[in-house]
């Protein structure tokens, strides 16, 4: 059996200092859902197994911030091809993969057509949004439209004062 866990970056600024949307960093509504779904993810002792994050700046404080509440070492491979990448993009990444367990940190709408192929339904992943699934397989490149199931979703809620 195959997991599959994805995570959509946690909230950022709309724009960045140096003007391209790949340095966009995360606003303090971000750090803090990171922080929860880190503590999440140790509360519920949940393995992320292999990650391939995205190699903007909004992924890799997403990573950063989570992987510092998990017991366990992050085995991280950041990737510049999970910028903008589509669906077919991320099943071709996650094909090539011999991990049983892999963690996905990425962007919409990628993510989220990744997540609503695999499951064959509509999933709209919101930001710092969790989802595990899982595979009847041994091998990455069996998945087709509807062969995830669904075993959580998390999306830490945060309200911080204006």
């Amino acid at each position: 059996m195959l997991t599959l866990h994805i995570i959509r970056h946690a909230k950022t600024n709309q724009q960045s200092e140096t003007g391209k949307d790949k340095d966009r960093a995360l606003l303090e509504k971000g750090v803090a859902q990171s922080n929860l779904l880190g503590n999440y993810l140790q509360t519920h002792h949940i393995e992320l197994g292999k990650i391939l994050c995205s190699s903007a700046k909004r992924t890799q404080e997403t990573k950063s911030i989570v992987c510092q509440h998990l017991a366990e070492q992050c085995c991280v491979e950041y990737r510049d091809n999970l910028y903008e990448a589509s669906q077919s993009d991320l099943l071709a990444e996650i094909a090539a993969e011999t991990d049983s367990i892999i963690t996905i940190i990425g962007h919409n709408d990628g993510l989220s057509d990744l997540a609503s192929y695999c499951a064959d339904e509509y999933i709209g992943l919101k930001t710092c949004e969790f989802i595990t699934m899982t595979f009847p397989f041994d091998d990455w490149s069996h998945i087709i439209r509807g062969t995830g199931t669904i075993l959580l979703r998390y999306r830490p809620e945060v309200f911080l004062p204006h």
